[in-house]
């Protein structure tokens, strides 16, 4: 009996894993194909727009620039998150957006589901949010051992909100990492946002900002029927997390006010707009059509000057054909990335430098990053007039797995500014050769240290092996 019953065990465990893999692996081999979901001349405005913008650009601008938005919040707060990193500047923040809900700002907060980072040292602050009146808490997409298909797909948007005038998007997660506080000593993460101004808020045009259609996608979001409410928390330990969070905002403000206001408000130095379009991917879990890639990629065909800034890539065929077209009509075609030496992402990055002469084959001219810091901006500028920054990367999961935002903006004085850091940052990069080696130039290469050179070769194999869930 014993037997049988061990047989019918290894058959139903044997059958459950046949399961999982065909769902969790082999349905990601066979990627679909998209339109663009819009037109390029969709994004272009005709005259002053509603919208203002400021590129937020410095980490200890990226918080400072959330403590704004949230202290300019009246009715409605909403934060959508990839993750929280280690740092106690997490706890300054939900402390500050606390303060908000105490204000009696209706507030929601959507981390994803797998990887949102709400545990370990940050593990009370779920417990403060499910115990505050004015907050509701929720998760996207959590494991569901029943759905492997979902269970690759994650939330990697991040925006905050506040009423219908303010509201900051880009690719920065919370953590001391991306915002380099006061005493911190750790490598920083250099990120970017885009801080947007709706100047019509409250009147009959506020509806033609973008703020509208970011918080029209939070809806989308926080509706999905893949989205969970956590279970209810302790009541006494929530207000006791309540009250830790708040001690620390105001002891970061009282003790580092420079670093935890921004020295002049948004609207003093915002830019003006003709148009800011939001362009995302489809928000239901598991393979999906690369709207967002395929709509960015059809916005830089056609450009004279292009210039595209990612983390990582990898070797993704769509990918590299849509640069080689992109690159094919350009004067000039510049990719701007990390060097095996700043990126701390092995998997990732191993996936572009296994496959470095493909991308060189397609003719845009690659720049590595020669810092030991490392850039996780993600942004592109078209002909000194439209640019793009979100979450976005030039990998597998921003096109077919992962939830991704971008702001799409029409605006020359924005463009020059972002184009301005790229110029910045091209200043520390080496560029690559075509033999895959470094090309002589005022940057001299930083040697990457022998073990993680190692590490990052036998990274590889694994990497190339399952490209499509990286």
């Amino acid at each position: 009996m014993s037997r049988r019953l061990a047989r019918a065990a290894g058959m139903a465990l044997g059958g459950y894993l046949g399961y999982a893999l065909a769902g969790g692996v082999l349905a990601y081999w066979f990627p679909q194909k998209a339109a663009p979901a819009l037109s390029p001349d969709a994004f272009c405005g005709d005259g002053e727009g509603v919208d203002r913008v400021l590129l937020v650009e410095e980490p200890r601008a990226g918080f400072a620039r959330r403590v704004e938005v949230m202290r300019a919040a009246r009715e409605t707060l909403d934060l959508c998150c990839h993750c929280a990193k280690a740092g106690e500047s997490v706890e300054a923040f939900f402390g500050e957006l606390i303060r908000a809900a105490d204000r009696g700002v209706r507030v929601r907060v959507l981390f994803d589901g797998k990887v949102g980072g709400l545990k370990g040292e940050h593990r009370a602050i779920p417990a403060a949010l499910l115990s505050h009146p004015s907050i509701r808490f929720r998760l996207y997409n959590p494991v569901d051992p029943l759905r492997p298909w979902r269970w690759n797909a994650l939330l990697h948007d991040k925006f905050l909100v506040a009423d219908d005038r303010l509201m900051l998007l880009g690719g920065r997660n919370l953590g001391d990492e991306y915002c380099d506080p006061p005493g911190y000593a750790g490598p920083v993460t250099y990120d970017r946002d885009v801080l947007v101004e709706n100047t019509a808020a409250g009147t009959l045009r506020g509806g033609e900002s973008v703020v509208s259609q970011v918080k029209g996608y939070m809806d989308a979001l926080w509706s999905a029927r893949e989205t969970a409410v956590p279970p209810a928390a302790d009541p006494a330990r929530g207000r006791a997390a309540q009250r830790r969070l708040r001690q620390i905002a105001a002891r970061w403000e009282a003790r580092w006010p420079d670093y935890y206001r921004p020295a002049r408000p948004a609207g003093e130095e915002t830019l003006p707009t003709n148009r800011v379009t939001l362009v995302t991917n489809p928000v239901a879990p598991g393979p999906k059509p690369p709207v967002l890639g395929a709509t960015l990629a059809a916005l830089l065909k056609g450009g004279r000057q292009v210039d595209i800034q990612t983390p990582y890539a990898t070797a993704n065929p769509r990918l590299l054909e849509e640069l080689r077209q992109i690159a094919g009509g350009a004067q000039r075609a510049r990719l701007l990335t990390n060097s095996a030496y700043s990126s701390p992402n092995f998997p990732a990055f191993s996936g572009y430098e296994c496959a470095k002469g493909a991308f060189l084959d397609t003719g845009f001219a690659l720049w590595e990053y020669q810092r030991a810091d490392s850039i996780h901006g993600k942004a592109c500028t078209v002909d000194g007039r439209i640019a793009a920054v979100g979450s976005f990367n030039l990998d597998d999961r921003s096109f077919y797995i992962d939830t991704e935002t971008a702001l799409v903006v029409d605006s020359p004085a924005f463009c020059r500014a972002l184009q301005g850091e790229f110029e910045r940052l091209f200043a520390q990069c080496a560029q690559v050769g075509p033999d895959g080696g470094y090309l002589s130039g005022p940057v001299e290469p930083v040697p990457v240290p022998p073990k993680k050179r190692a590490t990052m070769a036998l990274v590889s194999l694994f990497s190339r092996a399952v490209r499509p869930l990286i």
